[in-house]
């Protein structure tokens, strides 16, 4: 176990005690002033304390109202479970050392929500001297707060289930408003609730997703929303919530100055979101929908100043512990040099920026315009360094905005240890804890020397804001050169106008996503576009191409027929030509499908008694070889494993950081605990064929579904009769009653072993 072997020992000799020690290398909280001279910075930057512990605690986001009043709200109670959990287990006076990854008890997640909450503070700055003095608490034991804008002349805070709307009418600094705008979001983990409100340029106020959608009500509403699992907009007055394309995949999103969107992943600064709106992508129910966002830019690594929490050291040189983490990634395994926190993006003077809590830094990077899409990149004298880095380790960055003033504000959840508590080794949690800082919290404004000015908006960049903020598409000239941005805006939105489409396409069809944007607009033309692109295809071959996919899905015998005697050869004839062909093929019912259901009380109970028995059978010694076999005959269709099998189902490389009583929970019990985001779907398509498989993609016209044995299939919404398998598991129960203790024991130990060396 190279280095941490000796001090693995020394703590089990403690333990041995009944004592749980306290490590030496603690990195120790910095006073606001040490914490500040300790960033680093380029020339022409400086940084000031806003606010500070006690005036605020554990702060998520923070906005200024149109007075220049300054909210921050508050989230308490992260990483409570755990900590909940590692005082029963210090109790014992033992170290877990076992190597797996696991959540807290169902109880102690119970316990820590009564403490979990959020709050809404007014901070005010009584003396002028530019650091907030005093704090006027405007809602107390809110569902915990991921984010705060100002609208409606109040302030807007996005509250888990559900978004809460205070304000002041009377002038007096106190609420007199506090109304549930909307509320019906499902539940989710804590750090995957619904965030981060943001103002895009088109007058929309913008959330984060949460884990999953709801039916979405609220008291101006005229009737409640269904929302999927997407990121989302509303009107501040609550008279209008809808779905958007893209999800940020931890918190925060930004805009640039004509309203395209960039969101976040853990280990990406930014994703760009495909820019084609939800109404355009719902317009032609034949027309798949592309994949919605996607990565900016493939530079994965940062470079912190801060020395890692020596809880990631103690990982990293712990060979199996190394070992598992790497099967999911380098930077997961790895103490350092690499995102795997990203969130809160800003673009402020015409840059982007992103914060990485758990590395202590605000990463910085150039946006580069490439026809319809953005890249970022890494500026030149910040090729291998960081915009801002601190060397406090308590430093964490969660959220960024912009001041009244034109400065950046940074949020700092400051803390010893950021991280989720089930990724950090059992042994280490209950060494160093999991809420040390949770009194403590600071705001920062970051200036820059010198006056910044928005470069003008060019007259294509005029029209295309004003496209986005509801304007008539039918005003702009199409015959006329545009840009690729507004070419694409006005492709999406024009409706089947058959001269200006096949004007665009045969123009603008080698831009991104423009075969899309078409096939939005061209519902019922398709077939006389693609034709006439076959005659003249200018440079629309790929519009011609997915419009013969539109084509052939719609499986119209006569219209596939007349087509090919007028189409050229080429790979639009033969996607058309191979339609026909499967139209022509006879059809063979499909047989009914029995689904699954789930179990009934008298099969739980039976299953139940036959745990003691696997329980026996997992302390003795086991064969993974036979494991492996068991694997590949029941598990590889949708499961993959040390290289076997297919990503269906949850990847389960990771299993020997789970306890083996839990695996066997998962097996005996598969409804038990599905897993978030492998939700069953029943799909039977206008064919007759029934698919049961797991959702990877979704949009307003089509799913893409993961089927047994690692095949996908997008089918279109119209063509299908979808039904959603809520709380059921594609897994077949009872496979208690198929394995013999001894095998499930045997399959166990093949899903938990792991290289022992680097």
């Amino acid at each position: 176990m190279r280095g941490a072997a000796l001090g693995i020992i020394v703590w089990a000799a403690s333990a041995a005690h009944g004592i749980i020690p306290k490590p030496r290398d603690a990195p120790q909280p910095l006073s606001p002033e040490a914490s500040r001279q300790a960033f680093v910075l380029p020339e022409g930057y400086r940084i000031s304390l806003l606010a500070a512990e006690p005036l605020i605690t554990e702060p998520s986001g923070i906005c200024w109202d149109e007075k220049g009043r300054c909210f921050v709200c508050e989230l308490h109670g992260y990483n409570l479970e755990g900590q909940l959990e590692i005082d029963e287990l210090n109790r014992s006076g033992a170290l877990d050392l076992e190597v797996r990854r696991v959540q807290a008890s169902e109880a102690n997640k119970k316990r820590a929500e009564a403490e979990t909450y959020g709050t809404v503070k007014l901070l005010r700055d009584r003396d002028g001297d530019g650091r907030m003095d005093d704090a006027v608490i405007w809602a107390d034991r809110l569902p915990p707060c991921h984010g705060i804008a100002a609208g409606n002349g109040g302030v807007i805070v996005a509250c888990s289930t559900r978004i809460v709307f205070l304000a002041d009418r009377d002038g007096d600094d106190r609420p007199e408003v506090k109304e549930d705008l909307f509320s019906g979001f499902g539940q989710a983990i804590l750090e995957r609730s619904i965030n981060s409100p943001t103002w895009s340029p088109d007058g929309w106020l913008y959330f984060g997703r949460g884990q999953h959608g709801g039916r979405i009500s609220g008291p101006h509403l005229k009737t409640p929303v269904e929302l999927p699992a997407s990121d989302f907009r509303i009107r501040a007055d609550g008279s209008a919530i809808e779905p958007v394309g893209g999800s940020t995949k931890t918190m925060g999103m930004t805009f640039t100055a004509t309203g395209e969107r960039f969101v976040c992943t853990t280990t990406h600064a930014g994703l760009q979101v495909t820019p084609l709106s939800w109404s355009a992508l719902q317009a032609n129910a034949d027309a798949p929908s592309p994949a919605l966002d996607q990565p900016a830019c493939e530079d994965t690594r940062v470079y912190p100043l801060a020395k890692p929490h020596p809880w990631r050291v103690r990982r990293e040189e712990h060979a199996e512990y190394f070992a598992f983490y790497r099967k999911i990634s380098l930077s997961d395994a790895a103490a350092s040099g690499y995102f795997t926190s990203a969130c809160s993006n800003l673009i402020w003077r015409g840059e982007y920026f992103v914060c990485e809590p758990a590395q202590n830094l605000v990463h910085r990077a150039r946006l580069k315009r490439e026809g319809t899409s953005w890249s970022l990149e890494r500026l030149p004298q910040e090729s291998q360094g960081e915009f801002l880095a601190s060397r406090d380790s308590w430093f964490h960055p969660v959220a960024l905005t912009q001041t009244p003033t034109g400065d950046m504000a940074i949020v700092d959840f400051y803390r010893e240890i950021i991280e989720d508590y089930s990724a950090i080794p059992r042994h280490l949690q209950q060494q160093y804890g999991l809420l040390n800082g949770r009194d403590r919290g600071r705001i920062w404004v970051l200036r820059a020397a010198g006056e910044w000015q928005a470069p003008p908006l060019s007259e294509d960049e005029k029209q295309l804001l004003q496209l986005r903020r509801g304007g008539d598409v039918h005003a702009v000239d199409w015959k006329r050169e545009l840009s690729a941005p507004l070419a694409l805006e006005l492709a999406s939105g024009l409706g089947p106008k058959r001269e200006a489409l096949l004007s665009l396409a045969r123009r603008y069809g080698h831009l991104r996503w423009m075969d899309a944007a078409i096939a939005c607009s061209a519902r019922g033309l398709e077939q006389e576009l693609m034709l006439d692109l076959a005659r003249d295809p200018g440079r629309g071959e790929a519009v011609q191409f997915h419009l013969a996919g539109i084509v052939a899905g719609r499986g119209d015998l006569v219209a596939i027929q007349q087509s090919l005697q007028r189409m050229p050869k080429g790979r639009s004839a033969d996607l058309l030509r191979q339609s026909l062909e499967e139209l022509r093929a006879p059809r063979v019912a499909a047989p009914p499908m029995a689904l699954p259901e789930p179990p009934k009380a008298v099969e739980i109970a039976q299953w139940e008694k036959r745990m003691p028995a696997v329980l026996a059978a997992l302390e003795k010694p086991a064969d993974a070889g036979r494991g492996r076999e068991v694997f590949a005959g029941l598990c590889a269709a949708c499961h993959r494993s040390h290289g076997l099998g297919a990503s269906v189902g949850p990847d389960l490389d990771a299993e020997f950081q789970r306890a083996p009583q839990t695996i066997v929970r998962d097996i005996l019990f598969p409804s038990e605990a599905a897993r978030p985001g492998y939700d069953s779907v029943h799909v039977q398509t206008r064919r007759g064929e029934n698919l049961l498989g797991i959702v990877t993609s979704e949009s307003p016209t089509s799913l893409t579904l993961a089927l047994a044995g690692g095949a996908q299939r997008t089918v279109l919404r119209k063509h299908a009769q979808v039904r959603r398998l809520r709380q059921v598991s594609l897994m077949p129960a009872g496979l208690g009653e198929v394995l013999q203790p001894g095998q499930i024991a045997d399959l166990i130990a093949f899903l938990r072993s792991a290289p022992t060396s680097r």
